[in-house]
């Protein structure tokens, strides 16, 4: 789960922001002002093509337009903070990964969770790479570090070196291994992670799993291997956050080996169990959202899991998406003010109202 108003303004601000963090801190960046970033067209070959003409690094940045983190960081850095990136020495792109390029490349690099940026050298070589978004500051700390040539994941192998009992240790590690190839390694890690942390206590196994999943899914794309972690998964997680996230994985799964029809009852079985539980109602929305097949049901789930939890920013926001695609622009854009009114500062929420402000003629919010 951008627009170009007050453009001027913005980059005005931005390079300003940009002299000052330039002539103040410990980490200072270059005292000329910068200019905006910007996105290149096209797809990796285009972009490696830059990078050669220009003497750049590419970087790719692997998102989805359902993905929040993926929202928040295009927000916070590339707009908010476009003047902290050394655009002089990157040329990047953004590749969806539900397009047919966007799995390619996810796949050739072993992407398993999003938004991963991948930083290339213009043979397309990795040089590092930066999974996830928590803060502005952070992001642009694993980026200063990977054009430096310093990788991240040396730092995750040396702390599991140092305790290579520790359960969340050994699913870090485990991922790491994936993400370099090293595919026979990770796995045994992971695997030894979940064993050694069978109630989850430890945060090992649930990692371990969601990786093991994910591997499966979205780089092997063995769904029948990924469908048993995310069973597994779900069994072991039952009503938390995690659970419910491998509930919803398990029914993605499952229609993609074409068992549409299990999924559906794995899910009403959920709501049948947790009967008055906006959880499991959210759930059947999202997924028969995602997967386009009925969106007349997918808005009446929603609509109810609005009115068993009305203070839960996600469920108004299905309810937006869901009302937009059907064509009601009103409902879409009333459940779209209420989501960024429950959760102000949420890009995705923000994005999505901005779109159907503007599609609707009005002013942007």
């Amino acid at each position: 789960m951008h627009n170009a108003r007050r453009t001027g303004m913005r980059i005005a601000a931005l390079a300003a922001l940009g002299l000052l963090l330039a002539t103040s801190g410990p980490s200072c960046r270059k005292a000329e002002p910068q200019r905006p970033w910007t996105w290149q067209s096209g797809g990796l070959a285009e972009v490696l093509a830059a990078a050669r003409v220009q003497g750049a690094t590419a970087l790719v940045e692997i998102y989805a337009s359902w993905c929040p983190t993926c929202h928040q960081l295009e927000h916070d850095v590339f707009d908010t903070n476009a003047a902290r990136v050394p655009a002089d020495r990157l040329v990047g792109v953004r590749l969806d990964f539900d397009t047919p390029a966007g799995q390619e490349v996810a796949t050739g690099y072993r992407v398993m969770g999003l938004p991963t940026t991948l930083l290339l050298d213009a043979e397309g070589k990795e040089l590092g790479r930066i999974e996830g978004y928590e803060t502005v500051d952070g992001w642009l700390a694993s980026l200063d570090k990977a054009l430096a040539r310093h990788d991240d994941s040396v730092d995750v192998l040396a702390r599991f070196a140092a305790a290579p009992d520790d359960p969340a240790l050994l699913a870090e590690a485990g991922a790491v291994k994936l993400a370099r190839g090293e595919e026979e390694e990770g796995l045994r890690l992971l695997e030894t992670a979940r064993a050694a942390d069978p109630d989850g206590k430890k945060k090992g196994y649930v990692a371990a799993t969601r990786t093991l999943g994910r591997w499966f899914y979205r780089v092997r794309h063995q769904y029948d291997r990924a469908l048993a972690y995310f069973r597994e998964g779900a069994a072991q997680a039952g009503d938390s956050d995690a659970g419910w996230g491998f509930q919803y994985w398990t029914a993605m799964t499952l229609h993609a080996l074409g068992k549409s029809g299990e999924a559906l009852a794995l899910l009403d079985g959920l709501i049948d169990r947790y009967a008055g539980r906006a959880e499991p109602v959210s759930l059947k929305a999202e997924y028969l959202y995602m997967i386009g097949s009925d969106d007349a049901m997918a808005f009446v789930q929603a609509n109810h899991a609005v009115e068993l939890k009305p203070t839960d920013d996600w469920n108004h926001y299905l309810l937006a998406v869901i009302s937009d695609r059907l064509g009601d622009r009103e409902q879409a854009l009333a459940s779209a003010r209420r989501a960024v009114e429950l959760a102000p500062g949420k890009a995705i929420y923000e994005h999505l109202l901005e779109r159907l402000s503007l599609r609707a003629g009005g002013s942007s919010p």
